[in-house]
């Protein structure tokens, strides 16, 4: 393995350097006391070891910087403060090693490394396959030629959540100063941003098998996350919709093979404040194309589909008055009395408990209705 060293220390360098040569296959290239690196620098290393807390620049910064130049290289910091120890470990985020370094703690240290590498090479695949990326009910990601997604493992639940505020503003550029804001605001703000860069480390971590699906390029004082060869699920969907709006008789097959792209929710196990407004704007264009649907099938009488429609808007909507009423006169349509007082009663309930007043419209069809009924 090729491995390079930074410390602005020398005598540390000299050391871990020669602990480093009494293992087999170990090649230090390079060691240097300056955090400065160029990609041409870092194109055949597999190991980089890095001081912690550097005078020039915070050794998690750096290794932020080697994984965008090459997202395959293993990081191992190194640290003389059992404080920096202490919070890598209690973060779950980072590969460690505390000063002095002994050779017995390194053997460990690589062959972690190696596991991880036969694990990633037995998860290569072919660069034309697509990658799904489905955040439409809970995040997923699976290649187009398998029938179940990746496992992905997080290391923290807010490296995840910093993965998705950026892909939630994918090909964007997002400054830092807003990610610490968004995601950080309890941490003191002298921590802020060394949690942030060890989140993008953490993400780089996790999501090693899509290196060549996404990448995360750090742009002047922010991030950008940009996808290649991936297919996103809410994208995709929201696409068929606008390039398929004519709803007739003889399009519906098509219109629900659309509106199965639509899995459930956006993120619907989160409930990050970020992701509101866009989860509400694509419940609201389900909701819509899901009525369309449900009328269309209703007026051309094929009353079972109908059904099917306006239930499931009730299910996900149960104030929808629209889908309700439509319910209710179609069960009156067919002779179910039963099933229309059980449909008045439940969207009266529904309302009530929104503190909301039945419509109008909807209490003087049902009262004619009963009226009627009673007659016959």
């Amino acid at each position: 393995m090729k491995v390079c060293i930074f410390d602005d220390e020398p005598l540390a360098l000299e050391y871990l350097a020669h602990q480093l040569s009494q293992l087999d296959n170990m090649d230090v290239l390079f060691t240097s006391t300056e955090p400065l690196i160029h990609e041409h620098m870092l194109k055949d290393i597999d190991i980089v070891f890095s001081d912690i807390e550097m005078l020039e620049m915070n050794g998690l910064e750096l290794a932020e910087k080697i994984l965008e130049y090459n997202p395959s290289i293993h990081i191992v910091f190194v640290t003389a403060h059992n404080q920096y120890a202490i919070e890598a470990f209690e973060m779950n985020a980072l590969d460690y090693l505390l000063k002095p370094v002994t050779v017995d703690r390194l053997k460990k240290t690589i062959q972690r490394i190696n596991t991880t590498n036969v694990s990633i090479k037995s998860n290569l695949r072919d660069p034309s396959t697509k990658l799904r990326v489905n955040v439409l009910g809970e995040l997923t990601f699976q290649f187009c030629d398998k029938t179940k997604p990746e496992d992905i493992r997080w290391r923290t639940a807010k490296s995840k959540e910093l993965f998705l505020y950026l892909l939630h503003y994918e090909s964007k550029v997002v400054l830092k100063s807003e990610l610490v804001e968004a995601l950080w605001n309890e941490i003191d703000i002298d921590k802020l941003y060394s949690h942030l860069y060890v989140s993008i480390y953490n993400i780089r971590h996790s999501l090693r098998m899509f290196n060549d699906y996404i990448k995360i390029t750090n742009i002047g004082d922010g991030y950008l996350l940009k996808l290649h060869n991936v297919i996103l699920d809410k994208k995709e969907w929201k696409n068929q919709l606008l390039e398929n709006p004519e709803i007739t008789i003889d399009t519906l097959e098509e219109q629900e093979e659309i509106m199965q792209l639509y899995a459930g929710s956006y993120l619907n196990i989160h409930d990050y404040i970020w992701l509101q407004g866009e989860r509400f704007e694509l419940e609201e264009m389900w909701l819509h194309r899901s009525k369309l649907i449900a009328d269309c099938y209703n007026f051309s009488n094929q009353f079972e589909k109908a059904i099917s429609w306006y239930l499931t808007i009730i299910k996900n909507r149960p104030e929808d008055e629209h889908a309700a009423f439509s319910l209710m006169k179609i069960y009156a349509s067919l002779h179910y009395r039963m099933l229309v007082d059980y449909q008045y009663k439940e969207i009266q309930k529904s309302l009530s408990e929104l503190n909301l007043e039945i419509d109008p419209q909807i209490a003087d069809w049902y009262s004619k209705w009963k009226n009627t009924t009673k007659q016959q």
